[in-house]
């Protein structure tokens, strides 16, 4: 990956941490992160989303 990227990828999502991730997860650590940057990602999009459409809606 590229620096940016990682940089990018260190500043939103971090290194691992285990309370934030589901409990049914726990006995997985590699899939618990995974679902917690999915689960990020899917809202920092939608709020990037929801702040270009806000012109439009008069918000």
């Amino acid at each position: 990956m590229s620096i940016l990227m990682d940089e990018l990828y260190y500043a939103l999502i971090g290194g691992p941490r285990p309370e934030l991730w589901p409990e049914y997860l726990e006995d997985n650590p590699v899939q618990a992160h995974g679902m917690y940057c999915f689960r990020e990602g899917l809202r920092l999009g939608l709020r990037l989303a929801a702040e270009a459409a806000a012109p439009e809606l008069g918000e």
